[in-house]
């Protein structure tokens, strides 16, 4: 009897652990992604890229044709860090206000993955059917990062100028020409430790960087909040070229102001600007099918209006671009292949900080 009754505890023991075979949530499909999308109450996008009404407009309007929505999204641009410290602070109440975030850094993304506020989601098993492209732009995302994040846009940096100021021939041509003291005061750069320009040391080294930021800082570059800055004190001719991104110059293009864009010829520098979904979003069911539709067919939707280039699909512009220019150039690729070479450079990044306001001499 003792001994029965010992197996039928371990027995009951063992079902408590395990739990029932039906508590088990069922996998995730696009079928019932999009039923229950159908039985939310909007979607909260906290995005700057796309902005432009025109394409926010543009893509409401093609996802609800292309699913048989009427969402109507409540769309605002918005710091990638400041929203992140939205939602970790509505997680401590148990809420959430927000369905999309970005675009956001490798770095962004990684805090809240941290904090389990951003979790693996097999994108290319749900929406592969649906959404071929799916799985490229699952791939594209970092290593680390795969499965809690899709790339918007990649941020290609080079240089843009003013026509009106300057030409194309007389502008300089690779990084080393930035130092020369013909353009002390004369082009303009991210305040945020010299943004891209970190990079280079992916290439040449943390020491050899800082001494270049060293003789940079020495040329007095116009130091701006953000790279759109950048691109805007181009336009208006407070400085004949700066450093900024190819979509920011596109961009200021399309607003029919001056300003035209190239690469460098040493370097090509890329980020990729992240979106993702947290796990306290009050519609995550719409926020994840739109996030899939956007990095993928939607994209092609919002370049009719603005530019959101992406390296990973080899047809896109951006892509030809630096293809052609790497083949001409031997340009070398300075961007992050992992989310430990990006942490390798913090302390570059906070040196280079400290080099800007002045805590240590250049």
């Amino acid at each position: 009897m003792a001994r029965r009754l010992r197996a039928l505890f371990a027995t009951v023991f063992t079902a408590c652990l395990v739990g029932p075979v039906s508590a088990q949530p069922a996998p995730a499909t696009f079928e019932a992604v999009l039923e229950a999308a159908k039985k939310e109450n909007g979607l909260v996008v906290r995005l700057s890229s796309p902005g432009r009404p025109q394409a926010i407009a543009a893509l409401t309007e093609a996802f609800n044709k292309r699913f048989g929505l009427s969402v109507k999204p409540d769309w605002a641009p918005a710091n990638a860090p400041v929203t992140n410290t939205r939602v970790i602070t509505e997680a401590g109440s148990g809420r959430g206000s927000i369905d999309i975030i970005g675009l956001g850094s490798a770095e962004d993304v990684s805090s809240m993955v941290s904090r389990n506020l951003v979790i693996a989601y097999p994108w290319a098993e749900v929406f592969g059917k649906q959404l071929p492209a799916i799985q490229r732009a699952a791939d594209a995302v970092l290593p680390e990062l795969r499965g809690q994040a899709l790339p918007v846009l990649d941020a290609v940096y080079g240089l843009a100028w003013n026509p009106a100021l300057i030409d194309e021939a007389s502008l300089p041509k690779t990084t080393a020409d930035l130092v020369d003291p013909k353009w002390q005061g004369k082009m303009a750069i991210n305040s945020a430790f010299l943004n891209p320009l970190p990079s280079m040391a992916y290439v040449i080294g943390p020491q050899a960087m800082q001494d270049y930021a060293s003789k940079l800082l020495r040329n007095k570059p116009v130091l701006e909040q953000g790279t759109p800055a950048v691109s805007r004190a181009i336009s208006v001719g407070q400085v004949p070229f700066g450093v900024t991104t190819y979509h920011a110059a596109q961009r200021t293009m399309q607003n029919g102001e001056p300003q035209k864009f190239r690469l460098l010829d040493d370097y090509v520098f890329v980020f990729e600007g992240y979106a993702y979904v947290p796990e306290n979003a009050p519609n995550k069911n719409t926020a994840r099918l739109f996030l899939a539709w956007l990095t993928t067919e939607g994209i092609a939707v919002a370049n009719q209006h603005e530019a959101l280039p992406l390296i990973s699909n080899p047809e896109s512009d951006i892509a030809k671009l630096i293809a052609a220019h790497v083949a001409r150039t031997q340009a070398k690729m300075a961007t992050p292949t992992s989310l430990e070479q990006i942490k390798s450079t913090e302390v570059l990044r906070q040196t280079i900080s400290k080099m800007i306001s002045g805590q240590i001499a250049n």
